[in-house]
């Protein structure tokens, strides 16, 4: 059995009824964090998109980095689509987030 790499990155999430933003830090090795990208929130913009335009101008971050924050990107726009009326599922996503192989930090409003 493999053990799943450790992420580098962590997903800040604003979750509301009717938009999510999420932002992407850098885990230092002081376990601090660093901002690499603003809130990008959706469905207001296509956050998918202006976050790899972002991730495409850090050549500091690998190809590999870049996949996994995409498709951590996607798993959260995705599991809020199936679940943004319940704020309660907030809590879920912090708890699948092993299994999805990214750490996540969330707040939640309703605006």
């Amino acid at each position: 059995m493999s053990k799943m790499k450790k992420s580098n990155y962590i997903f800040k999430v604003i979750w509301g009824k009717e938009t999510i933003g999420i932002a992407i830090n850098k885990i230092l090795k002081s376990n601090k964090t660093s901002p690499i990208t603003t809130f990008f929130f959706w469905p207001k913009e296509n956050g998918w998109e202006l976050l790899k335009n972002q991730l495409y101008t850090k050549p500091w971050t690998n190809e590999d980095d870049k996949l996994e924050i995409l498709n951590g990107y996607n798993k959260i726009i995705t599991y809020w689509l199936q679940n943004a009326k319940n704020i309660n599922n907030i809590t879920d996503l912090k708890k699948i987030r092993n299994i999805l192989n990214f750490n996540i930090s969330c707040f939640n409003y309703d605006l």
